[in-house]
């Protein structure tokens, strides 16, 4: 197994029972023993082009430097970092950063023929952890807004704007990722056309 498969526990791949079955087989000494093999679709890229393959790595390098600027967002002392409904937000918008930055470790090493679960573990979990930190880094932004239109307060010093500029390229970053993602194009073959299929 993979490195970037064993980040899919046993119960994600729960999920995807049916594309998997037990075979059972003999070994050169004779002993029979279970093997799991992949009877599912495989997925793969229409082209495995040099301007796909860039766009894998654009959107891993996308990620990391959003995960930098949410990480510094989280961390920077502005006007409404001691408020709990700012902060809630931003805190809790770890978590599909943590999904996405999952989910696009392996994306440049998916060129090649992926099963089901490979697939939704990588470019669609990182496409919709890209949504759920922009939803939650503009609610940050929002909340903010809110906080100063209550407050009365609109001056804004050095650390209120980059506050700001962060949760605007945190947005920028994940809007990228997702952009990049979709314009890979994919495509399913029947198990069949691998015949060796997977055994693992």
């Amino acid at each position: 197994m993979k490195l970037f498969d064993i980040l899919i526990s046993r119960d994600d791949l729960k999920k995807y029972t049916g594309d998997f079955e037990v075979i059972e087989e003999k070994d050169p000494k004779g002993r029979t023993r279970k093997t799991i093999r992949y009877k599912g679709e495989w997925i793969i890229l229409r082209s495995a082009s040099a301007a796909e393959k860039a766009r894998l790595w654009a959107a891993l390098a996308a990620a990391f430097l959003l995960a930098g600027a949410y990480g510094w967002m989280l961390t920077l002392t502005h006007i409404g970092s001691g408020q709990y409904y700012v902060m809630v937000p931003l805190l809790a918008g770890l978590f599909p950063l943590l999904y996405l930055m999952m989910g696009v470790c392996s994306l440049p090493f998916r060129c090649k023929p992926m099963r089901r679960d490979q697939y939704m573990h990588s470019f669609i979990r990182s496409s919709r952890s890209a949504t759920a930190v922009a939803v939650f880094a503009a609610a940050g932004l929002l909340a903010v807004m809110i906080f100063r239109a209550v407050k009365g307060d609109w001056d804004f010093f050095p650390e209120d704007r980059l506050f700001m500029i962060l949760c605007a390229a945190v947005i920028a970053l994940a809007a990228g990722i997702i952009i990049l993602l979709r314009k890979i194009d994919v495509t399913e073959r029947e198990n069949s056309y691998y015949p060796q299929g997977q055994v693992f």
